[in-house]
């Protein structure tokens, strides 16, 4: 991993557990196993860096976006994948790191536009899983756009859960919103991921 994209990884790690603010550039180098010399070549303050971070993990997204898209898949098909893909290193954010996030207008912005983003996307894909058969055709895609921005947060579960996992809590929450706008085909390919917790193209 090249230093600049360490350095975006650890201090987001922080963030998303201690909030913004707690976490020092002093903190940053430390977890990083850097020289706050070598973190402020790379960033000049707080803000740069957590505007780079949120385009440098979006970048990362729509990336891997991009090439799922160029493959034989449904719209579920590349929902499901996308979330495999994220569980592989969750990051669950507290309500802290949101309530810090406001105090820099430039990450802000960033973040913005970002979920702009993320709603054409959004909205791409519904629209696509109606064509393919797998969504269905009178649901409200506004509302079901503002339920993927919500969910995409990640923020941890409440201590409601306490007694199930994290992931385990998101598997529920995701399946049963897409089974929720789904059509028979597209519970067809839910219930086949749900059964195995692996995901498989048949």
């Amino acid at each position: 991993m090249y230093v600049k994209e360490q350095i975006i990884m650890t201090a987001f790690d922080l963030f998303s557990q201690y909030g913004i603010k707690s976490v020092s550039m002093d903190d940053i180098a430390h977890h990083a196993a850097i020289s706050k010399r070598t973190l402020y070549e790379f960033f000049s303050d707080k803000e740069t860096l957590l505007v780079e971070g949120i385009e440098y993990t979006h970048s990362n997204f729509y990336s891997f976006v991009t090439q799922l898209e160029k493959e034989p898949h449904t719209a579920v098909d590349v929902i499901l994948l996308l979330y495999v893909e994220l569980m592989k290193r969750p990051r669950w954010y507290t309500m802290k790191f949101y309530e810090d996030l406001k105090k820099y207008p430039k990450a802000i912005e960033k973040k913005e536009s970002e979920k702009t983003k993320f709603g054409a996307l959004c909205t791409r894909l519904f629209n696509r899983g109606i064509k393919e058969g797998v969504f269905q055709a009178d649901v409200n895609c506004e509302i079901v756009i503002l339920l993927a921005k919500e969910q995409l947060k990640m923020i941890s579960p409440s201590k409601s859960f306490c007694k199930h996992s994290n992931i385990e809590v998101y598997d529920t929450i995701l399946i049963t919103f897409l089974r929720g706008i789904s059509t028979d085909k597209g519970r067809a390919i839910l219930d086949r991921w749900a059964a195995t917790k692996t995901y498989h193209i048949q």
